[in-house]
């Protein structure tokens, strides 16, 4: 049974295997605890996989920063691949909606690769459009 749950209170021994799986090494090779992710963002959702012995594995998340008025960005949005087009990213994406209807802006940046196609019309299908489609245009600085 997959729970969802809004709390920034999860530990980098649930954090890590989920970042692992989708291959996310700028997080996993640089950040010692990635719990510290958590503090300071705006809005957490996890999805959670709840077996019959009460034992929990964190299977999704989403997380965004912003001011909590004009913008918020979603900075991670992931789920693990076995858990993956089951409808636990649509639930979290939603959730994020849900409480951020009066925010003017949402944002989410990916990898514009010809591989990162179907995440992207993923995207599209939850409603979010291009900058191209949109008229805008994405500045970026990266260490």
């Amino acid at each position: 049974m997959i729970t969802y749950k809004e709390t920034k209170q999860i530990e980098d021994k649930d954090l890590r295997p989920l970042y692992l799986s989708v291959g996310w090494a700028s997080y996993t090779e640089r950040i010692t605890d990635l719990s510290t992710l958590l503090v300071d963002c705006q809005l957490v959702y996890s999805a959670w996989d709840t077996n019959t012995l009460g034992g929990e594995k964190l299977v999704g998340l989403i997380r965004t920063v912003g001011d909590g008025l004009s913008i918020q960005y979603i900075q991670d949005f992931l789920v693990l691949p076995d858990y993956q087009k089951q409808g636990i990213g649509t639930t979290l994406f939603k959730k994020v909606l849900e409480h951020s209807e009066h925010i003017r802006q949402l944002v989410l940046i990916t990898d514009g690769s010809e591989e990162n196609r179907e995440i992207i019309e993923y995207y599209k299908n939850l409603g979010l459009r291009t900058f191209t489609d949109a008229g805008l245009c994405g500045l970026w600085r990266m260490k």
